[in-house]
């Protein structure tokens, strides 16, 4: 069943806030994040994707829990649909993401990414993959978070592809646990809607206008108990993580939309830093 879809002046209007929103990225990576304390950007980059979200009339419902507090490193990795995807994680906690080098060419975004701490890479390229494992290792032994699509590429969210293990041995190396997370996009009925995904050839552009000229979209994040790295096999634990994203949507998918979840305003109130910095 295809998606309602927007007026003409209302898809305007969004447009023109989320390139207002662009824009305020670029100022805050140039001008203000060198200025202030580094503690401070996480709590900057949540508020500015809650904001974005909220341009885009992206309604999140939060299943399980982030790891609380900052100071514990945690590696989460999820199924991938969407660019979305990135904005719903980092709302929900600030990720450092590791991205396809195709990114970083993306106008402005890729540059936006890049400024706030995206590591990029080929992954047809070995000696690419060892230099974004130690840079990964050397930001979990910092105390960040890092966040990684071991799919290797988007889907339609239908089902979830393999996940590759290759980078999962930096979690081995710096002993952090590995958080699993399912994400799933639903139509106003609760069904599950496909195309909302950002796959095959689709342009970049022709994916923001879609999101766009949608009245608004159900998004739903599952957050499974943490997998523990020392297991050391780091196929093993590709193949766990795989098994509990499935499960997680498995389970999503016979809940109503809203069924015992919490919304990101909750997980986020008026005294919080990002509402805060």
């Amino acid at each position: 069943m295809p998606s309602a879809r927007t007026g003409c002046l209302t898809r305007i209007g969004r447009g023109i806030r989320l390139i207002g929103k662009l824009f305020e990225a670029f100022i805050l990576v140039c001008l203000v994040f060198p200025r202030i304390e580094s503690s401070r950007h996480d709590g900057i980059i949540e508020r500015w994707c809650r904001e974005v979200l909220d341009i885009l009339h992206i309604t999140v419902s939060v299943h399980g829990r982030p790891m609380p507090g900052k100071a514990s490193p945690v590696m989460f990795v999820a199924n991938h649909i969407s660019w979305l995807d990135v904005l719903l994680l980092n709302a929900c906690r600030r990720m450092h993401f590791v991205a396809k080098m195709e990114v970083r060419s993306w106008p402005l975004i890729g540059w936006i990414a890049a400024g706030t701490g995206t590591l990029f890479f080929k992954r047809t390229a070995p000696h690419q993959l060892a230099r974004v494992m130690q840079s990964m290792t050397a930001a979990l032994g910092r105390g960040d978070c890092i966040a990684l699509f071991p799919e290797g590429t988007t889907t339609d969210g239908v089902s979830v592809h393999t996940f590759h293990s290759g980078l999962f041995e930096s979690a081995i190396q710096a002993d952090v646990p590995i958080r699993p997370v399912g994400i799933s996009y639903l139509r106003s009925d609760g069904s599950l809607d496909a195309d909302i995904a950002f796959v095959g050839d689709e342009s970049l552009v022709s994916s923001i206008l879609n999101v766009l000229s949608r009245p608004t979209t159900l998004a739903r994040l599952s957050f499974s108990n943490p997998i523990d790295s020392s297991i050391g096999d780091r196929r093993r634990l590709a193949t766990l993580c795989q098994r509990a994203v499935e499960r997680s949507l498995a389970d999503l998918a016979t809940l109503p939309p809203a069924s015992n979840a919490s919304p990101l305003c909750d997980m986020h109130g008026p005294s919080s830093p990002a509402a805060a910095a």
